[in-house]
């Protein structure tokens, strides 16, 4: 009997490990979408020295987010004004149409009216270049200068850089008398740093209005890495989705008086308990509901065996891999929505039991979860607190609906980033922060993420940082992207 029961144990684990043998052997890349005509992009006539002098033109642009209504608006309309004179070819050709003032709205009208335009975006406005900061900077940020092979300054990568590519590549066109079927639209916001609400939010209204529906939307937010930590090597990193955010609110009210005589729990008390039991509140982390799968099965020819194998059989090494994910804040944030508590206030003096309390947590919402859902269940967290209050500060942003990675403008987008970085697999990701495209689902079949450039881990620190800038390798690259891009994609 004990024989059989081993024999019987040996055949179980042995058709096990077949099992799992097997997924790991079959988890490889899908299958490239729809095979895209792509133009020989190396072949097109640019001067890259002199796109470069533009971008650092540009840059001397100071068009910081405007977040007074006695901020200086000069700069903006000095942009302007300088991209009408830099690339006059596009302008003849393209219609141009002010937004709230300060945004930019192109249509470059295409000859057939029944086919989609692709919609491509970048921003006009910049973050501010805190004082106390900037002796850190090797440049004055808003010099525009090149210098070791790179533009530097202010918005060289975030976002002037896109805005600036984007124009070269369609006066490119444009000035050998291109004229695209497709038509192509080009919105250019002037506050995306601070939320698009004049920007992007009154562009895309005003082609929902007008009954555009899109082929699809192009905008920052992803790159190719150097280093995908996963695999070590390189990556195309395309952006098929953007997580949403919101910022939950404790209010707890206790009894007022003096310290010495405390009752059992104060509102400083209830709100340090609340905040602690919504931080450690259960939330779903796993591969699937969200882009890391797609990104993962992209990976597996890169990705080690034993990796492989774990993901590929997540049902059985789910627990061993968030242990491994757990240490890493990126791949935490990939798996489920995120919770930081960041602000708590409450009493003034040491000795006197204040009437209430606040906290507020940071949600950063995974697209498998939403807002509604998530203050349900943190209130469930808190119900048998007494005089404990939950309410979003504002209302959060679900994560934007998730992108096809089969469809044909996918397959262009990724058959571009093969061509100019081959050595790059390209696969889908999560954007983290937030861009202008969230607010064009609604006018476009499908969005996407991702700048044509190659970035090391120490780039990525530069947007929003110090020494911002960027290569004029990448800059060139950009350009050539857009170009073949708008060719493959409106002009064949």
């Amino acid at each position: 009997m004990v024989r059989l029961i081993l024999a019987a144990l040996a055949l179980i684990l042995a058709a096990g490990a077949g099992f799992i043998g097997y997924r790991t052997y079959t988890f490889t890349a899908p299958p490239p979408p729809a095979a895209v005509e792509i133009p020989d992009t190396g072949a097109y006539a640019i001067d890259a020295s002199a796109a470069a002098m533009r971008l650092a033109e540009a840059i001397r642009f100071r068009t910081v987010s405007l977040v007074e209504e006695t901020d200086d608006r000069a700069p903006f309309v000095d942009f302007h004004a300088w991209l009408q004179q830099r690339y006059p070819a596009f302008h003849a050709a393209a219609r141009r149409e002010m937004i709230s003032e300060l945004s930019l709205l192109y249509t470059w009208e295409g000859s057939d009216p029944g086919q989609p335009p692709i919609i491509l975006l970048a921003h006009q406005d910049v973050v501010p270049v805190p004082d106390d900061t900037r002796e850190n900077w090797q440049v004055d940020p808003f010099a525009g200068i090149i210098r070791d092979d790179a533009i530097w300054g202010r918005g060289a990568i975030d976002d002037k850089g896109s805005l600036v590519a984007l124009m070269e590549a369609a006066e490119f066109l444009a000035a050998q008398g291109r004229r695209p079927v497709r038509t192509i639209i080009f919105a250019f916001g002037h506050d995306e740093e601070i939320g698009g609400d004049e920007g992007a939010v009154v562009m895309a209204q005003t082609l929902a209005q007008r009954g555009v529906r899109g082929w699809f939307v192009l905008d920052e937010g992803m790159a190719a890495l150097d280093q995908h930590p996963l695999t070590g090597g390189p990556a195309s990193m395309i952006g098929i989705s953007e997580r949403g955010g919101g910022n939950l609110r404790i209010h707890t009210v206790g009894q007022p008086g003096h310290s010495s005589m405390p009752p059992n729990e104060t509102a400083v008390s209830l709100v340090a308990e609340a905040v602690d039991r919504i931080h450690s509140m259960p939330i779903e982390q796993r591969l699937e509901g969200g882009p890391a799968l797609g990104m993962m099965r992209a990976l597996a020819p890169e990705l080690s065996f034993t990796n492989r194998m774990a993901v590929a059989n997540e049902w059985l090494f789910a627990p061993l891999l968030r242990a491994r994910m757990a240490d890493n804040a990126a791949a935490r944030a990939l798996l489920g929505t995120t919770i930081a508590p960041t602000v708590i206030e409450g009493g003034s003096r040491p000795n006197v039991l204040p009437g209430e309390a606040n906290a507020w947590i940071n949600f950063r919402i995974h697209p498998r979860d939403s807002g509604a859902d998530l203050l349900r269940r943190a209130r469930e967290e808190v119900a048998d607190l007494e005089g404990v209050t939950l309410e979003w500060d504002g209302t959060p942003r679900d994560a934007t609906p998730i992108s096809s990675t089969t469809s044909s403008s996918y397959g262009l987008i990724a058959a571009l980033s093969s061509a100019m970085l081959p050595d790059a697999p390209v696969a889908p990701g999560l954007v983290l922060a937030g861009t202008d495209s969230r607010h064009y689902s609604e006018v476009a079949e499908n969005v996407y993420r991702f700048q044509p450039i190659l970035l090391t881990s120490a780039d990525l620190e530069m947007p929003h940082g110090l020494n911002e800038r960027l290569s004029v390798e990448n800059f060139e690259r950009m350009i050539r992207f857009y170009i073949g891009l708008m060719e493959a994609g409106a002009m064949q």
